[in-house]
């Protein structure tokens, strides 16, 4: 890298022109002090003095009027390579092929000068220096190829990052899918493939689909996924466990591909629940660590009361009360408001308010509701922490949708326009949001396939702690505003929907029976996130997931909160880890601040843990409680089949080369042909302020020293 001075510029607090006056009267004064001396002063000696004064003067002038020197340079960037490992178990079988290639490819960068940087990532990524390499041990639980991509954007300007190399099998299982990244990638991709093309005989539980919420002493359907191939029509048998216990063994032949099985889970108590499947394995198998799968889910016991107020009759009301009443664990009540404020003879239950689990708010607030049932409304939500979920439409007046302000996940400016029609716009990573999970295979997918709905011409802003679960489109493009939105602040939540004729997303779908139930998912999904009951707790403590690796470091996120819901910083919180009855760790949790607290554990054995975590505040106690697995992680071996497709896509895109590693030599050995060695210019800029530097003051004192000096051996003083 080179640095060379291209111009600089002088800045101060004041015109040119009074800054020159200045300095001219503070010339003219130090001459005239000068002129005549006593004793008379040769020329020479009266020179040294008027000049040692006058930059003492100079400089104090320049400080006073915040002088500074804006110095322009340019940066000569050398072009850097990236070389992006896989460090996850999926690839830890070709491990000491890839560190052979490594090294060659090293040896290749090195003799065309190519500045080298390297970063390993498995859930996470880690830079490491080249002598760290034969450290690396294929040991990730979890692969995010998104995350390492992303984090060359971010420093590709900065490091003039001209080509990257990418080593893996091309087996995402967290984050997005990486080709929407490497479409933003201004580099080169040369990619190497580890693995086999060719599908493993295996078997393996892809997923098991159920909600995460669900009711005590009602039927729950269980969907599990199982992908198999080479034991077609061979006879096996799946078990499903709840904590442990044999709940019901099915036998299953096996089919090629993807199978689906279905459980009927009828939980007898609430509290929450660990589920296990398990595929009895057959000989020849590639692995039998992707036989099993874990979900934990949550068992309620009561019904839940829903309360929807409108601010007057609509199609979105309609179908939205539709879809609540279709589901026999909530009750339903609706208030409309007529502008005399009484309330439409079929929905005037006003007492309904007072037990509400959750409020729905569908084009609530309007001009014509009453300032005493807005207050109402109000009351109800501070004193009881009632979630809420909002439906914006035109008949939703702002002025006093202010009443509600502090508990929505949106603010919002001047209006633009009336309303536009938008498409919605889920971005890939919330494919398994548990409100917007609305079907078994691809809900972003469904999300994004819907016909077109309406929504205010108004500018709407997440709130800073808010999650933005959609974006809308119009036409092809994206507008990064929140179209659905989500919060939980302070054992509060909401949930918006800045949009309006929902009815469409229903009704357009209805000839199609198995799209048609989209809708009433999506609602029943919300209800469920928004009244989850660990919200109502002062202490919440939970693990970051519920299934860990055994190299895996578990972390625990408490918050903690008085009884007016404020956050508490301060709080001695003891977080003790049992397996059955015995203790095996116990930790304290340390304050990040604003109520927040973490912990994390490290070298836990195989099994399944619980976790109480206690604290004492202002004479009361509070107690949180929880539980998780660790287990030898199934998710790297749930596909096991080099994704060539996925990683020649991602090569063509960024106009680099895709190469099987096991064929890599030639394409190694001319590796220097490929590369693009661009210098890359950067104009920077550095300001030096005079009046903030201890410089200045020593400058000052010294020349003054000097004069003062001076003026006593001349006998001037």
């Amino acid at each position: 890298m080179k640095i060379l001075l291209t111009n600089f510029k002088l800045i101060f607090s004041i015109s040119t022109f009074l800054l020159l006056i200045v300095i001219l009267f503070a010339l003219a004064g130090i001459y005239f002090y000068y002129r005549r001396t006593l004793p008379e002063l040769t020329k020479r000696d009266k020179l040294i003095l008027f000049s040692l004064r006058l930059i003492a003067a100079l400089v104090l002038i320049f400080s006073i009027f915040e002088l500074s020197v804006e110095a322009i340079s340019k940066r000569i960037e050398n072009p850097s390579t990236v070389i992006l490992i896989d460090n996850s178990k999926s690839v830890s079988e070709e491990k000491a092929l890839i560190k052979e290639k490594l090294e060659k490819i090293l040896q290749e960068l090195k003799s065309s000068n190519q500045k080298i940087e390297i970063f390993t990532f498995d859930e996470k990524v880690r830079e490491i220096s080249e002598d760290s390499i034969n450290q690396v041990d294929f040991s990730g639980h979890a692969t995010n190829i998104s995350s390492a991509i992303n984090e060359i954007i971010k420093n590709a300007n900065e490091k003039n990052y001209q080509n990257v190399i990418l080593i893996t099998d091309g087996i995402y299982n967290s984050g997005e899918n990486p080709i929407y990244l490497t479409e933003k990638s201004n580099s080169p991709f040369f990619i190497f493939g580890v693995g086999d093309p060719k599908p493993k005989n295996d078997i393996s539980i892809e997923e098991v689909i159920t909600n995460d919420l669900i009711y005590a002493e009602n039927q729950t359907p269980i969907r599990v996924n199982i992908k198999s191939n080479g034991f077609e029509n061979q006879n096996t048998s799946i078990s499903f466990f709840e904590d442990n216990k044999l709940i019901e063994k099915k036998n299953l032949q096996l089919q090629s591909n993807y199978q689906e099985i279905e459980f009927l889970y009828t939980p007898k108590n609430e509290g929450e629940k660990k589920l296990t499947f398990t595929i009895n394995p057959i000989k020849g198998e590639y692995t039998e660590k992707n036989n099993s799968f874990t979900k934990y889910v949550k068992v309620l016991s009561n019904k839940i009361r829903v309360l929807t107020i409108a601010g007057k009759p609509s199609y979105d009301l309609s179908f939205i009360n539709q879809a609540i009443k279709s589901n026999k664990d909530f009750r339903l009540e609706t208030l409309i408001e007529k502008n005399t404020g009484e309330f439409y003879p079929l929905f005037r239950n006003e007492s309904f308010i007072d037990s509400a689990d959750v409020i729905f708010f569908v084009g609530f607030p309007t001009a014509i509701n009453s300032e005493r049932f807005l207050k109402r409304i109000l009351s109800k939500i501070e004193k009881d922490n009632t979630p809420i979920f909002i439906l914006v439409n035109p008949e939703t007046d702002f002025n006093k949708l202010n009443f509600f302000k502090a508990y929505l996940p949106f603010d919002w400016r001047s209006a633009f326009g009336t309303a536009s029609q938008i498409f919605i716009d889920v971005p890939e990573e919330k494919s398994k949001n548990e409100i917007l999970n609305i079907d078994e295979t691809n809900s972003v997918e469904v999300w994004n396939s819907f016909p077109p709905i309406h929504r205010v011409d108004r500018e709407f802003i997440s709130k800073p702690e808010s999650e933005i679960l959609s974006y809308y489109k119009i036409g092809n493009t994206r507008i990064t505003q929140p179209l659905i939105v989500s919060r939980n602040l302070n054992r509060h939540r909401s949930l918006a929907f800045i949009g309006f004729n929902l009815w469409r997303l229903k009704l357009l779908n209805a000839m199609r029976e198995e799209q048609s139930i989209y809708f009433e998912r999506f609602i029943n999904n919300s209800i469920k996130w928004l009244t989850s009951k660990e919200i109502e707790k002062n202490l919440i403590v939970r693990t970051s997931k519920k299934i860990f690796d055994v190299n895996e470091e578990v972390s625990f996120i408490g918050q903690l909160y008085d009884d007016a819901n404020q956050p508490i910083s301060d709080g001695q919180i003891y977080l003790d880890i049992y397996q059955g009855n015995n203790k095996v760790s116990s930790t304290l949790l340390k304050p990040l601040g604003n109520g927040i607290y973490s912990a994390q554990l490290e070298n836990l054995e195989k099994g399944d843990f619980n976790f109480n975590a206690t604290v004492e505040y202002a004479g009361k106690k509070y107690s949180s409680n929880g539980r998780f697995s660790v287990t030898e992680s199934e998710l790297e071996f749930r596909d096991l089949t080099l994704r060539e497709d996925l990683l020649k896509r991602m090569a063509t895109i960024t106009k680099g080369s895709y190469i099987y590693i096991k064929n890599s030599d030639d394409f190694i050995s001319n590796l220097n042909k490929y590369l693009v060695k661009k210098t890359k210019e950067k104009e920077v800029s550095r300001i030096y302020n005079i009046n903030h530097s201890t410089l200045t003051l020593i400058l000052i004192i010294l020349f003054l020293s000097i004069e003062w000096f001076l003026r006593k051996r001349w006998g001037l003083l």
